[in-house]
């Protein structure tokens, strides 16, 4: 059996990526499901907890895959180069494939923004092109500015079926906070599955918002294990 593949990518870093990954993988293992997260490029590890350890615990079933992490804190290209490491996507994303093999939902978090450098030659969406997604999920804050980052990102990347946007609350809102979602539907054609409050990621998966992703999305049990 082949788990469903869900990739989340963003229009920059530092917007909520992992917060809103936690929360939809302790949202459905609650379910009995196995999922399981994965960051498999990862910069500034080493300092604090890292973006793939915080997946792993929050996955109710664990796999082995290939994973490149990085130290510097700074885009992944840079910090490979730093180290002089060779950035191997395709063995990365075939690693992801096999790790799909026994679960119900591989949950994929790619660093950074859809267009950030992985390395010299690589960006995001050429990894992401590599994976067989069943969904792609575009995370963004709910904030001044954001109508111009989603349609870039989305225009840039004309071949992308994407399955919905994710607003995330910013830490500081703006005149445009709670208008955003609408105004990308209309611009966009793309589904807004949700706006999702500033919360831990333990209190965020029981939020509304949260299942309303799950539904749109249809990773409940029922769907993801029909049996």
């Amino acid at each position: 059996m082949s788990g469903r593949l869900l990739v989340v990518t963003g229009t920059g870093t530092e917007i909520g990526k992992t917060h809103l990954a936690e929360a939809l993988l302790l949202r459905l293992a609650r379910t009995g499901l196995r999922v399981f997260g994965a960051k498999p490029i990862e910069s500034g590890v080493g300092v604090g907890r890292s973006d793939a350890d915080r997946l792993a615990s929050a996955s109710s079933f664990h796999v082995k895959h290939p994973r490149l992490a990085l130290r510097a804190p700074v885009s992944p290209h840079l910090a490979a180069r730093r180290e002089h490491t060779h950035v191997d996507l395709p063995v990365l994303a075939a690693g992801l494939l096999d790790a799909r093999n026994g679960i119900d939902l591989l949950l994929v978090e790619l660093p950074g923004g859809l267009f950030t450098p992985l390395d010299d030659d690589a960006l995001n969406v050429d990894f992401l092109r590599l994976l067989p997604c069943d969904d792609v999920l575009l995370v963004a804050p709910d904030r001044l500015g954001v109508l111009h980052d989603v349609l870039a990102t989305t225009h840039a990347a004309p071949d992308l079926a994407f399955s919905g946007i994710v607003l995330v609350a910013p830490s500081l809102p703006d005149a445009s906070t709670g208008t955003n979602a609408d105004e990308l539907r209309r611009f966009t054609g793309i589904r807004v599955l949700a706006t999702v409050p500033r919360a831990l990621p333990a209190e965020l998966a029981l939020y509304p918002a949260v299942d309303a992703i799950v539904r749109a999305l249809r990773l409940a049990r029922r769907d993801l294990d029909p049996t």
